[in-house]
């Protein structure tokens, strides 16, 4: 059987969360109640849900074998930043698909303030690597071609300079491939025009809000004109839950209210650090491994799963939670 390729291509970040009691005044002297050092980064975080999914999957045995590739500027290939990503996704190739800056020995940063009273994160981030350019993606392609001819390429929502050239290179030699793009940071609009070539849109709450709407569904109304027939386009609302349409002579909708556990009072949120980047996860796997599931479903999977991330902290079992648990 053909086997599946899924490359995700962003960058790889280090993050450093304080978890602080309130956030603090300036000049203030605080004591935090925790620090957390852990691999962070939009698209590593979905291949992390991703690899879950895909081996405590039940029905893996009916799918083609799925292999996993990160496409991240990283620094030197021996150093110690590069092992910590590494050793924290183990099943993904990252050694014949990242590109290594041998110049430099540090990965991007983020140091991160996340208050207890509030729940609200400061991030501060730093990053020195040189961002990929178009032509080490193409060399990137040309060199893995005969696994990637036919893969699904998911992009985050930056660079979107660099992005919309790529897309236009894959969709001119590759018949087969699979796009799907990031919009969630609205101060790069730039990526709405990316958003008209791909197959799969996530757009963010933010990036519909500074549009201008103030639900889902109206958003994504007025963003069916400009994408491609057959799309599938997504938009998460925090606790509206998520809405996603797919475009065609009628159009195909579904909504999924915010995940509960059933039968329990409402749990406390505890970590909301890349429960975005955890619904795409949960899409692409719906939409690359069960063409059988609705629209509805794809959606209420990923819904699900993303519910129950923001009630942990980081992203160890979800996988496993998804189906041993008897949610699904």
């Amino acid at each position: 059987m053909p086997e599946n390729h899924i490359i995700c291509v962003g960058a790889v970040y280090i993050d450093t969360i304080l978890t602080v009691p309130h956030y603090p005044n300036e000049d203030e002297k605080l004591r935090a109640k925790g620090i957390t050092r852990r691999r962070g980064g939009n698209t590593p975080n979905t291949l992390e849900v991703l690899t879950q999914l895909l081996e405590h999957d039940p029905e893996k045995s009916k799918n083609n074998a799925s292999h996993l590739h990160l496409v991240s500027i990283l620094p030197a290939k021996n150093s110690e930043a590069v092992k910590f990503v590494r050793d924290s996704l183990p099943t993904v190739n990252i050694d014949s698909a990242s590109i290594f800056r041998e110049d430099h020995r540090e990965a991007a940063s983020s140091y991160i303030i996340q208050s207890q009273e509030t729940l609200s994160r400061t991030i501060v981030s730093v990053n020195d690597l040189p961002e990929m350019m178009e032509h080490e993606f193409i060399a990137k392609m040309e060199e893995n071609a005969r696994a990637w001819w036919d893969g699904w390429f998911h992009f985050e929502g930056r660079i979107p300079d660099v992005i919309l050239p790529c897309t236009h290179f894959l969709r001119n030699i590759c018949d087969n491939v699979t796009i799907s793009v990031e919009c969630e940071k609205p101060e790069r609009t730039e990526m709405a025009t990316v958003a008209k070539f791909a197959h799969v849109v996530f757009y963010s709450k933010l990036w519909a809000q500074k549009n201008g709407y103030s639900d889902p569904r109206s958003f994504l109304e007025a963003q069916i004109p400009a994408t491609r027939v057959g799309a599938v386009l997504c938009c998460t609302w925090g606790a509206g839950g998520a809405t996603a349409v797919k475009k065609g002579d009628e159009h195909i909708w579904a909504h999924a209210d915010a995940w509960k556990v059933p039968g329990s009072q409402d749990k406390p949120v505890v970590d909301t650090i890349g429960a975005g980047d955890t619904f795409i996860a949960g899409m692409l796997f719906a939409l690359k491994n069960h063409h059988d599931w609705t629209l509805a479903r794809k959606l209420e999977f990923a819904n699900q799963l993303a519910g129950r991330k923001v009630l942990q902290e980081g992203f160890d079992n979800l996988g496993r939670s998804m189906w041993e648990l008897g949610s699904i």
